[in-house]
């Protein structure tokens, strides 16, 4: 018999919040309560939150409702170290948007948190559970194209989002204000800070981790973001594996809500080539798009056809880990070289050198 999980949701002001309302519906788990950011309230989706308590503060969350056993840090990344002390003080099960922190000691000691409170701690990579992911990584262990030789991950879209300003937010996004390079105006925390998967998916398929990395980036497509948008980041794996990434805002649009349309037929692209020494996996990870143009805008009417992948699967996966006492698919362990690499790339665009991670 299925015993619901008691769970809240913490700030709602990251772009993947509204993916979690249909919780309340959801018979693995019990949505107790929400908090809402300041400025965010009313945000996209929230009209699936009808009847649920809705708070300003996680203090006052907590105060009403002690019944708590879990809670998703739906959150801007500078709130998660906060969030974290806060719910292992109180023994609760935590799920985190995909970047925890960018600052390493506070990842570690995350890390010690929750194994010290003995709380679960699942990192969300909406990537890990489509599957076309695991179908080119069967297809490469199986010697489909031979002997691996290079991979390339490229992950378009638009920005701001509905999650705008805090991912153009420095401070916000990538925790601190850290200008990108000497001279330039921008800092740190835009579209390479917002596509850790990207890296999750590079490290998973080829069973590697990053040896060489260097990174670059162009002008920004829009003068108002103080954070990079177009970046390229190259390099080679441990296991000499040559690889590329391009996480960039390519689509050079505004999303608006409720959703009028959009300039481009496809806003939102991720797809990958393989390349081995007996042929060449093209892939694309992101799903089946239908689109129409929409008279007499011109905009584009976009809709998924089915799924590549499942949302409610890493729910999913959370309530076994909490319940049946399993383990992550990705903890804070797992993910924790991810964002490494994610730094040294910054560091890349710093230094304007390749930088080698032991």
């Amino acid at each position: 018999m299925i015993k619901p999980i008691k769970i809240a949701i913490l700030s709602c002001n990251h772009g993947h919040a509204k993916g979690y309302y249909p919780l309340k519906d959801d018979p693995m788990f019990e949505l107790v309560a929400v908090s809402i950011a300041p400025g965010y309230e009313g945000g996209e989706g929230m009209e699936k939150l009808e009847n649920i308590p809705q708070y300003s503060t996680d203090e006052e969350l907590y105060a009403n409702h002690p019944e708590l056993e879990a809670v998703i840090l739906a959150s801007d990344n500078i709130s998660h170290m906060r969030q974290v002390r806060d719910a292992t003080k109180r023994g609760l099960h935590i799920f985190s948007m995909k970047v925890p922190t960018f600052d390493m000691d506070e990842y570690a000691e995350m890390i010690r948190l929750t194994e010290e409170a003995g709380v679960v701690c699942q990192v969300e990579l909406e990537m890990r559970h489509h599957a076309p992911v695991y179908r080119v990584k069967e297809a490469i262990e199986n010697g489909a194209i031979g002997k691996l030789l290079s991979v390339n991950l490229v992950n378009y879209s638009h920005n701001p989002v509905w999650w705008w300003p805090w991912m153009c937010d420095p401070e916000e996004s990538y925790g601190k204000r850290v200008s990108l390079r000497p001279g330039d105006h921008r800092f740190r925390g835009g579209a390479l800070a917002d596509h850790p998967h990207v890296f999750d998916v590079i490290r998973y398929i080829t069973g590697s981790e990053f040896g060489t990395v260097y990174a670059d980036v162009s002008p920004n497509l829009r003068d108002e973001v103080q954070t990079e948008d177009m970046v390229r980041i190259i390099g080679k794996l441990k296991n000499d594996v040559i690889f590329s990434i391009d996480p960039s805002y390519a689509n050079n649009e505004r999303r608006e809500y409720p959703r009028k349309g959009v300039k481009n037929p496809k806003p939102v692209e991720v797809f990958m080539t393989a390349v081995g020494t007996k042929g060449t996996i093209v892939a694309d990870l992101y799903g089946k798009t239908f689109c129409s143009q929409m008279v007499p805008t011109g905009d584009y009417y976009c809709a998924g056809l089915g799924s590549s992948g499942l949302w409610n699967r890493r729910t999913a996966e959370f309530y076994h880990c909490i319940r049946n006492g399993r383990k992550p698919t990705v903890g804070l362990r797992e993910h924790y070289n991810s964002i490494r690499a994610m730094n040294a790339a910054y560091e890349s665009i710093r230094l304007g050198e390749a930088v080698k991670l032991d």
